[in-house]
């Protein structure tokens, strides 16, 4: 079964993919989309992969109850609240997209069940580390030789982005890489493997850098500083890495830590640019964005306007009907949009548990998972401004399900996971 989980991760990074620098036109029917995988074909190949996991599951008898069960009671929840939702919406709301809004309430379950919950039963927590920093590195240095070649098609609107279609999934691979492969220092012993960790974790900061993105550039950052704090050092290379990198840190935030502060806040309120990058004040941008995604929320407080709220258009639902200002980049005010007040509070006791299981990773003696924990914890800033990861075709929200589950893995799970 390893080999379906293995292809149903791979297609995370596949289906987000341009292949504009090898002349795949823009759009070929339900095929191609902005030069890649189209959403539609991303979709159904996501249900293809799964199946066989699935059939493996309900046949074997395969149960969740290695993960905690916090987080089954969570799951569970999330998944008869959207149920109900959608049936209300599907009653009460005039803009309610009919058979679209069930088929997305399904992809969603699928998104879930899968990379939440099934991947787990099949996947140990080093497998999914090895591949997601192997593939994503890759990914990072192909999209850096493309900016070679191809100048003209690695970046959009004067952001980095690589092989991929949009700079989010840039940024997302770059952060991957960069934190996933940290984890392998803790396993690996080979000094030409360790090497290449190293100059792969320098050209992922490099492309993240040229994507301008701060919000994903600061957490990197701190991943690698939480990495440095707990990070094991058998090793003499581990240690060697791991203390001159402490070394280093320390010396710069002493020489230059209020100049980066100044910097800094510089950058967030528009007064510099980060890179190719046009200066703005990224404080007031996010906050016209609440105030916005709060008003649509406002329309439909109790049951919200359900998961295609960001397409326009009464019925019809196209992939090119995205209209960002239905899409609120506040994960509040995005549960709100989505499925109303029930939804807002449900994701107020979800953080609260992320939290906990992020502060019980980094503290546990698993150095896997505790780069999962690291990963999660310097990516809640991020959920918080950005918005609720419900698509099961969305490259970040399939990562952030994965790691979710990762986290609630239980004790004895994580003690048959430890790296001898």
């Amino acid at each position: 079964m390893s080999f379906w989980a293995f292809a149903l991760l791979f297609l995370v990074f596949a289906s987000k993919l341009s292949l504009a620098c090898i002349g795949v036109p823009p759009q070929v029917s339900v095929l191609i989309f902005q030069h890649g995988l189209h959403p539609y074909m991303n979709i159904i190949l996501s249900f293809l992969l799964g199946l066989p996991i699935l059939f493996y599951i309900l046949i074997h008898r395969k149960e969740t109850e290695n993960l905690l069960r916090s987080y089954r009671t969570m799951v569970l929840f999330l998944l008869v609240m959207l149920f109900l939702e959608t049936l209300l919406q599907y009653f009460f709301l005039d803009n309610h997209k009919g058979f679209y809004s069930w088929a997305a309430l399904g992809a969603t379950y699928w998104l879930i069940a899968f990379f939440g919950l099934f991947i787990l039963l099949v996947l140990e927590p080093k497998q999914v580390m090895n591949f997601l920093s192997t593939w994503s590195v890759n990914l990072v240095v192909l999209s850096l030789l493309v900016l070679v070649v191809r100048p003209d098609v690695a970046f959009k609107g004067g952001r980095f982005i690589g092989v991929f279609k949009h700079i989010p999934y840039m940024v997302t691979c770059s952060t991957v890489a960069i934190v996933f492969t940290l984890g392998r220092f803790s396993v690996e012993r080979n000094p030409l493997k360790i090497v290449w960790f190293v100059i792969g974790i320098i050209l992922s900061f490099g492309a993240l850098l040229l994507t301008g993105t701060r919000s994903a550039l600061a957490a990197a950052v701190m991943a690698v500083v939480l990495w440095v704090l707990r990070a094991p050092a058998k090793g003499v290379a581990t240690r060697y890495f791991k203390y001159s990198t402490a070394l280093v840190l320390t010396v710069t935030l002493v020489l230059f830590g209020n100049q980066m502060v100044e910097y800094a806040h510089d950058i967030a309120t528009g007064k510099k640019a980060l890179v190719e990058r046009e200066a703005q004040d990224g404080v007031e941008s996010r906050m016209e964005e609440l105030e916005r995604g709060w008003e649509y929320f406002q329309t439909s407080p109790w049951i919200g306007q359900g998961l295609l709220s960001k397409f326009s258009g009464k019925d019809e639902v196209d992939v090119n009907s995205y209209n960002s200002f239905k899409d609120p980049h506040n994960i509040f005010a995005s549960a709100g949009v989505v499925g109303g007040w029930p939804f807002i509070v449900w994701t107020v006791g979800f953080l609260l548990l992320l939290l906990g299981l992020c502060v019980r990773g980094i503290l546990g003696s698993n150095p896997i998972l505790q780069i999962f924990a690291i990963y999660a914890i310097t990516q809640v800033p991020i959920l918080i401004i950005y918005h609720w990861h419900l698509s099961l075709g969305g490259m970040a929200d399939r990562f952030y399900w994965l790691v979710f589950g990762y986290l609630a893995l239980s004790y004895k799970q994580e003690g048959q996971t430890e790296v001898e």
